[in-house]
């Protein structure tokens, strides 16, 4: 299987809105509530990330990226408006690959080098890419009922 990494576009905005169902699927009544304001105007802010592609049949297959919210208009990992929100998704037939985890590293050094100090995540309690996040070093901030927050100190 080869890959290919790029960098999101404008024009992405379909495929992101298909990974962010992806990333909310246990996130239950506040999914729908969400969705608008995590794609809203892509590219328009700080807005940094990456989508993998299968290479031979140009098929999105995961994506990753973060945005910064305001304290007026949070997401639902929000911490403070200097810490972006970063969001996840890998598509259910290639997780378990590492694919999840390169893409997130490579947002991580990417906001290393664009000088953020913090990157935020909101993992439902019951959603198995929990070891991952904790595997990569976040660490639970707070928790929102099913929600947890967890931060990676850059």
């Amino acid at each position: 299987m080869e890959l290919v990494f790029r960098t999101i576009k404008p024009a992405d905005a379909p495929v992101l809105k298909e990974f962010l169902e992806l990333a909310m699927e246990f996130y239950g009544n506040e999914r729908e509530q969400m969705m608008d304001h995590y794609l809203a105007d892509w590219g328009k802010r700080v807005d940094i990330g990456f989508i993998v592609l299968l290479k031979k049949e140009k098929k999105p297959i995961g994506a990753v990226w973060f945005r910064q919210f305001t304290q007026d208009r949070p997401g639902l990992a929000f911490l403070d408006e200097k810490t972006p929100e970063l969001i996840a998704a890998v598509s259910p037939e290639y997780r378990n690959q590492g694919i999840g985890r390169y893409l997130i590293t490579r947002l991580v050094n990417q906001a290393r080098m664009e000088g953020f100090q913090s990157l935020s995540v909101a993992v439902h309690k019951d959603n198995p890419v929990l070891g991952l996040y904790e595997r990569l070093s976040f660490q639970v901030e707070r928790e929102d009922g099913s929600l947890k927050v967890l931060r990676l100190t850059l």
